[in-house]
Order: structure tokens, then sequence, then C-alpha cells
């Protein structure tokens, strides 16, 4: 009888002695041979955000015990603020409206968009994952536009519309989530603990992470014992330190994420030995208002008659471009950071597209003299400390390519009157912080990695403890930061379980064979 290749793999492995371990590995793993600790939980999850109680819930539904602990006195994290989309090829809501889609066209959209920087085998989980991961989250109740599936606007388009969104935005995905988590709560599965900081990871003599020290709310330090720890802190956009050290030139963008985005997992990680990876990565999003409340209302929504100049006094972006990442990437290679928007009377009066501003905003930025006004350019260009001769020419330019109907710098389309009606006035416009791109290294079972790319046994990192870069390289991705987060910590929970179940170093060397056999038979 002829051999199937799954039988010429078992022969191989035979003739090479490793199919002798194979079978005695395979099954001491499946025996939950884990020598548990006395009083420790199975899975510690720091973090109760849009990574953690995901997590939690998926291991409390494997039948693992679960303690879930928070530094706030509140669950959600960024779910509580952020606009929550999500994306993902091949939902049922998808398929029921005839979108033709795919996860590989959603890989190759992500690695195109993110200039190859992506991490390759991680957004191959959270692509093939996603639609699975929207589908069950219609089934725990979270509702969705009729829109949903779209095109999402502030970020470049996917090649199909596959980004989701609630009505109530993040909190129509918090609420569903909150509900769920309670349900385990109540039932004794899960262990909510608020209000408790972590201090730091603790390590047997192996160097396995056997729990972590904390700090209560009154001061108290104890520790927490566990089997498996994961790491869901978030990323590290309210650090000044962390900024400071790894991104000075966005530091001092608008921070717009929670206070609670201070990287503490990162940082302890790294302390346990982790590599940190893309921490050279940050996307800061510019057009909120320096010193006052507002942002620019970008294109489609509101086509500027004004332009934006960097602080040498030039223009360095189509100001009504389409493309958010085009804008992003303009924006973060300007020399100095931040640049003004500049606009004349006309455009005041018919309102100059800052979100949230009338004519009361404006006068009281000028009182404040956030907002700058002057009878000509010379003087404006004094009054912000930019090169009166190159902004003079900048403007000049501009007006030229008015009149001639034709911007040949940045082929802006919307031409319609020349900056020329006095008097001029000038807005300092800067970056703001959602997320932050860098975060810890981790394998394909979500276990975070030493700098030899070894794991560290009994620790996994999900959401933005990862860092966005991983999910989107250098741009930003619509859906990928939130979606990513549920899906990989469903996954993580169910890899941490077994870690926790079994003796670690029998699953990794299962996982190890896994590889080799799925590699040789594909």
């Amino acid at each position: 009888m002829a051999l199937n290749r799954r039988d010429l793999m078992k022969v191989a492995l035979a003739e090479t002695g490793i199919i002798s371990t194979l079978n005695p590995l395979l099954a001491s793993a499946n025996k939950s041979t884990s020598k548990l600790m006395d009083g420790a939980t199975d899975i510690l999850i720091i973090g109760a955000g849009n990574a953690g109680m995901p997590a939690a819930i998926q291991a409390a539904d494997l039948g693992a015990r679960v303690l879930l602990v928070d530094k706030n006195p509140f669950i959600g994290g960024m779910l509580n603020i952020s606009g929550g989309h999500i994306s993902g090829a091949n939902s049922k809501l998808q398929i029921a409206k005839g979108i033709e889609d795919s996860p590989a066209l959603h890989y190759r959209d992500a690695m195109r968009m993110g200039r190859y920087e992506n991490n390759s085998e991680l957004l191959k989980l959270a692509v093939e994952h996603a639609a699975a991961m929207i589908d069950w989250l219609a089934e725990i109740g979270v509702e969705f536009t009729p829109e949903s599936p779209f095109f999402e606007n502030d970020h470049e388009h996917y090649s199909a519309p596959r980004t989701y969104m609630g009505p109530e935005y993040a909190r129509s995905l918090l609420h569903p989530l909150k509900a769920e988590l309670q349900k385990r709560i109540d039932t004794g599965q899960i262990k909510l603990q608020l209000n408790t900081s972590i201090t730091k990871l603790l390590k047997n003599h192996e160097n396995r992470i056997i729990g972590v020290e904390v700090r209560s709310k009154s001061g108290k330090i104890t520790e927490l014992k566990a089997n498996a720890v994961i790491l869901a802190t978030g990323g590290y956009g309210a650090s000044d330190a962390l900024k400071t050290k790894y991104n000075p030139k966005i530091a001092k963008s608008k921070v717009i994420c929670l206070p609670h985005a201070t990287g503490d997992g990162i940082v302890m990680a790294e302390q346990v030995g982790a590599r940190l990876i893309n921490m050279d990565k940050f996307i800061s999003f510019p057009g909120a208002v320096e010193g006052a409340s507002g942002r620019l209302q970008h294109a489609p929504d509101h086509l500027t008659d004004g332009i934006w100049v960097n602080k040498q006094g030039d223009r360095f972006v189509n100001e009504q471009t389409l493309n958010p990442d085009q804008r992003e990437r303009a924006f973060l290679n300007q020399k100095d950071f931040g640049f003004y928007y500049i606009f004349d009377h006309q455009t005041r009066k018919t309102g100059p597209g800052i979100i949230g501003w009338d004519e009361k905003q404006i006068q009281d930025g000028i009182s404040r003299g956030i907002v700058k006004q002057a009878n000509t350019v010379n003087v404006l260009a004094r009054k912000i400390n930019v090169d009166a001769t190159r902004l003079t020419a900048t403007i000049a330019r501009f007006n030229q390519f008015v009149n001639a109907g034709v911007d040949t710098d940045y082929r802006r389309q919307k031409l319609t009157r020349t900056l020329s009606n006095q008097p001029f006035y000038s807005i300092p416009i800067t970056g703001s912080i959602l997320i932050s791109h860098g975060g810890i290294a981790v394998n394909h079972l979500l276990q975070a990695v030493d700098a030899n790319d070894t794991a560290i046994q009994g620790l996994f990192a999900v959401g933005e403890t990862l860092g966005s870069a991983q999910m989107m390289g250098t741009a930003v991705l619509s859906g990928m930061s939130v979606g990513p987060a549920i899906t990989l910590g469903r996954l993580a929970a169910r890899n941490a379980f077994r870690y926790a179940r079994s003796d670690p170093f029998l699953l990794a060397e299962c996982e190890n064979v896994k590889h080799m056999e799925n590699k040789a038979l594909s």
C-alpha cells in the first residue's frame, strides 16, 4: 500500500530518532502533569482592558482559575474613550453583504501599508482569526453600525470594506465584554482586583515567571502567585520618561490616551530579560491645536482654504490629501515638530475648520496668544518666529497656483481663492498620541522572548503591550489596534492555559516538534 505524505513524515522522523520521543512528549503534555504551586492561580492577567478582558473570559471558559488585576478603579482601559474600530475579512456580516474579501487580502493590505515592517507571524495570526473574533463579539451582544463593514476615512483605505464600529464607538464593545466578565466573576471563575499596581515580576530559581509583586491603593506590598502571567497593560503614550528616552522628537505631543498608559508591563518585562521591539517607531497624529482644545478637521470632511507651513516657513504636504498615511508621514518627516495653519480673514468668516471652534474660540485664542493675527505676512512671520522672506514666498507661490489652477508642488485639487484678505492668522498645530508602536517581542505562542528569541517561561504578552507596529508596521491601520488585542488576547489565554496545566518544558518541545512536522508536510 502506498504511503501518504504524513506516513512518509513518520518514517523520516523514525529514522532520525525523533519519533521515539514525539509520542511520549505528546502523551505527557496531555496528562496535565504540571506541578501547580500551592495557593497559586492558574492564570494571572495584568490589565483589564481590550486585551485583558477577552483573555480572562477565554481562560475561564477553558476551566482556568483566573485572577484579573488592574491599577485603575475601573475596567475597560482604552475602550472607555477610543473609537473602537476593528477590522477583519470574512465575518458573517461581511459575507451577508456580498463583500468579496479574504484574510490573505487583509494580510497583503496591512503589509503594504505598513511598509513591510509588520511582524509576519503575529499579523497572520490576527487576520486569520479576525472573522471569528468579530462573530464572537456579535454573539455576546456587540452591536455594529448599519454601515459596517465600511472604508474608514481616518486611515488609508483597505482594498475592501472591512472596518467595523459600534454606534457608541468603543463603548459598544465595552458593555457586552463587561457583562460577560461579570457572569464569570459571579460564578467564581474570575477574581477581579482593581486599584492594584504591579511593581515587578517574580521569578523562581529556574527563571520562570511565577507571579508578581503588587502595591494596593493604600501602599501595601503583597505577592500574587500564578502558573502563567499575561501582560495586557497597554502602551506608553502617557509616559514622559519612555517617550523622552525612545522618541524625544514627539515627546511634546498632546496626550489623548488615558493616564494609565505608562508602559508598566513593557518596563517590567525588560527587567526580567524580555527584548523590546520597535521602540524607535511612534506615530503622532497631526492636527491637535497646541495650547488649546480642538483639532483640524481633515479632508474629505473639510477642504481648507488655508495652508500648512513648517517652522521653516514652507508648505510640506497637500493640505487636502485624502490619504491619512501621507499626511502623517509628511508631518513626522519635518525637521522640527509641529507646524502652523495659515489662513486669512475670509477663511475666518467662513470657518477655519477646527473641530469645536467658532468665532468665540478664535477670539479667545487671539486673546490668549495662541492664535496670532497680523495685517501683513511679514508681521505674522515675526510673531510665530518664522523666516519672513520664506513665508512670504510660500504664500506668493501658493497664490500663483490658485491663479493658474494647478498646484505643481503637492497636487492640491481645491484652489478656490488666494490668501490675500487681511488680516492673516496662524494657529500652532501639534501631534497627538493615542497609541504607541513599540513594545515586547513575543513568539507565535505570545510568550515574551529574550535577546536570543528564547521564550521567557510563564510570561505572555498581548495588546498594545506588544506595540502597535507588530500589526501596523510604520503606519496606522484601521481596526488593527483594538481588533488584534481582542483576537490575540483570546489566543494568549489558550496558550497560557496549556502552559499552566502542563510542564512548560514538555509543552515547548511539543510545539517545536509540531512546527517541524507542519513545516515538513507543507
